[in-house]
């Protein structure tokens, strides 16, 4: 979650200067879950919550995790959802290219292992 939120950030920063953090919470459950969204001054604004699935050993599981972020170029505002799981990371947006189709032709990851 952390990286994803840096590499937003970072993208802030390299697409305006002058942008700067307006609000940003984050909170984690004693069940694991987390929620955390913030809110630039340029108008960016994201949000994401997750939670952890331990496996049956150490050091194995998965984080389930949806969210969503939006900005404006040249007038334009985008949005994309996503969610990322075991499966990998799935984002939809009107923007871009529907991919959905493609597991139909690949399958499932368990179908590879």
């Amino acid at each position: 979650m952390k990286t994803i939120l840096l590499l937003c950030l970072v993208a802030v920063a390299v697409a305006d200067q002058s942008a700067r953090i307006a609000n940003y919470q984050y909170a984690i459950a004693e069940d694991g879950s987390y929620d955390a969204r913030y809110r630039t001054t340029n108008g960016i604004e994201a949000q994401e919550d997750g939670i952890s699935y331990p496996g049956n050993v150490p050091e194995s599981g998965n984080y389930v995790r949806s969210g969503s972020y939006s900005y404006e170029w040249e007038g334009v505002t985008y949005t994309v959802t996503w969610t990322a799981d075991e499966n990998g990371y799935h984002p939809v947006g009107d923007h871009l290219p529907d991919f959905s189709h493609t597991r139909e032709h690949i399958g499932e990851i368990q179908d590879h292992l």
